[in-house]
């Protein structure tokens, strides 16, 4: 499917178009002229017809062919479209007029009917062309019709028209102006009505193309069969799908079809499709079905969660912040004063050996109250995430040797297992060895000691990149695994309950997991689910 680049500009391409002069009602009147005019030509050549009483063959013969003639050449005329429309429409009526008033003369003048075919000339004009045209062409079919009606009267014997009939045709013909004029004036304001309805309809179109285009949020129609009607910019982005080709959402968006397929299921569904639901990466799916001019649709929403999610984190930080300046200003002034005390208290050899043991405590808490400021200083100055790719393999590699030689631990403490020999993911550097230092660092400290840390990277069954960390120690019990990333809780008199809460914080900055279970040692696995880099191939 190719997409159409939109710009800041409208245009109405495609659209609304202004409509042409009505040529097609001038071609359906030179039919009828010329149908008449045959009919007419036809009568010449038949002894006392029975549609026309002919008093004057010779006259009747001539203007007959001359209508056949230019009815021809009109008709030609209005295909080639060579003079306006208005030019075109006055000759034929001023030649309609001329002529039916000589046949009419020809067949005995008014009393043959003919001159009724004028209402129809007049009606046409009035129609298609300006009042102010129908009233001209009305006058002078009058006068013509009067004169006709005196030179029959002088010179032909036995006339029987009167002046009455003439009366009346003359001013029928004014009516059908009149009238044809009104009624045209209703049609054009429809007319005009139905355009600036046109209008705004493709405005609209245009309108909602260039929203959908520019919008944050992808946006994807679905027709039957899993056909693609329409897909945003965003989604192609959010979807990594190249744009100058044909799109299947079988083919270049499995994971999609598959939670559509889902929400079929149930498709009273409000609530959207998560990350870990879909497999699509840092989107949110949502559906919503559309049905237009009988044609079941879907609307598939996909919004992007790392900005949201970034979002929620800078205002967290910004509330951890004001909180953290309070407590450095309340808490640490007084608190260093207590610690201050307490040490020259102990620097006593006349304290007495529960007094020491008092100052100890003493000391000891007041540390740890000090750790928890600055656990809680060092988040809420938490550099801007810089996400780049690393390869895991090498990276941890280095980060044992690093972490064995700045925490003097054993280099045969750790055991790495690892299922591919190149693996790249998405994280902040800084971030994934904070991240990493104290994961290890709880292992070593719960495990036992003379087991190894196991560090494990395998892809489970959704062919998702797990980073395991797992000890062989004792195991944390359900009810504080459930608590266990919860600013403040700890098991432990030493911890400030920050540390792994910190780890969980980086890990949403990174777009990445992170969870606990019992592993088979019967000890504590933390399992860090990173994003995998994926570089676009040519």
């Amino acid at each position: 499917m190719q997409t159409e680049t939109t710009h800041s500009s409208f245009r109405l391409s495609g659209g609304y178009k202004p409509r042409s002069t009505n040529w097609t009602s001038i071609r359906l009147l030179n039919v009828y002229r010329l149908g008449l005019s045959g009919l007419f030509v036809s009568q010449s050549f038949v002894q006392d017809s029975p549609l026309l009483n002919i008093v004057n063959l010779k006259l009747y013969s001539w203007v007959s062919s001359a209508f056949l003639v230019l009815s021809l050449i009109w008709m030609l005329a209005a295909w080639i479209e060579r003079r306006g429309f208005h030019h075109q429409i006055s000759l034929q009526i001023y030649t309609d007029t001329i002529i039916i008033i000589l046949l009419m003369h020809a067949c005995g003048g008014i009393s043959s009917g003919i001159g009724m075919l004028l209402i129809i000339s007049i009606a046409v004009t009035g129609l298609l062309a300006e009042q102010a045209l129908s009233i001209i062409f009305a006058s002078l079919a009058s006068l013509g019709l009067l004169a006709e009606h005196i030179y029959a009267t002088i010179n032909i014997s036995n006339y029987s028209g009167t002046s009455t009939q003439i009366g009346i045709l003359g001013a029928t013909l004014f009516a059908t102006a009149i009238v044809t004029h009104l009624l045209t004036l209703r049609i054009r304001s429809s007319e005009l009505l139905v355009q600036q309805r046109e209008r705004d309809v493709a405005m609209l179109s245009v309108l909602n193309q260039e929203v959908i285009e520019n919008l944050q949020a992808g946006v994807v129609v679905l027709g039957r069969n899993f056909f693609i009607r329409h897909i945003n910019q965003a989604a192609l982005e959010m979807l990594n799908i190249e744009s100058d080709r044909t799109i299947s959402i079988k083919i270049d968006a499995p994971e999609l079809l598959q939670a559509f397929e889902s929400w079929q299921q149930n498709p009273k569904r409000e609530s959207p499709f998560l990350p870990s639901e879909t497999g699509i990466e840092n989107t949110q799916v949502s559906f919503r079905s559309l049905e237009s001019q009988g044609q079941e649709n879907t609307l598939i929403f996909l919004n992007d969660v790392s900005s949201i999610r970034n979002s929620m984190q800078q205002a967290k930080l910004a509330s951890l912040g004001h909180l953290t300046a309070s407590i450095a200003h309340e808490i640490r002034n007084p608190l260093g004063a207590i610690s201050y005390a307490a040490q020259l208290l102990s620097e006593n050899d006349e304290l007495a050996e529960t007094d020491h043991r008092m100052t100890e405590i003493i000391h000891q808490h007041t540390q740890r109250i000090n750790h928890i400021i600055e656990d809680i200083l060092q988040i809420s100055r938490g550099s801007p995430t810089a996400m780049e790719p690393l390869d895991l393999p090498l990276w941890l590699e280095k980060f044992v040797a690093e972490f064995c030689l700045n925490n003097q631990a054993r280099n045969d403490c750790f055991e790495l297992e690892v299922e591919s020999d190149q693996v790249f993911i998405l994280f902040d550097p800084n971030h994934l060895n904070r991240v990493m230092t104290n994961l290890c660092a709880n292992a070593i400290d719960h495990g036992i000691s003379d087991k190894p840390v196991h560090i494990k990277i395998y892809f489970d069954h959704n062919l998702k990149l797990n980073i395991e960390i797992a000890d062989e120690g004792p195991g944390i019990d359900q009810e504080n695994r459930d608590k266990i990333f919860e600013p403040f809780f700890t098991t432990s008199h030493k911890g400030s309950g920050l540390g792994l809460y910190i780890v969980n914080q980086l890990c949403e900055l990174n777009n990445a997991t992170i969870s606990v279970h019992r592993n088979l040692y019967n000890g504590t696995s933390f399992i860090l689910q990173p994003s995998l880099h994926r570089p676009n191939l040519t």
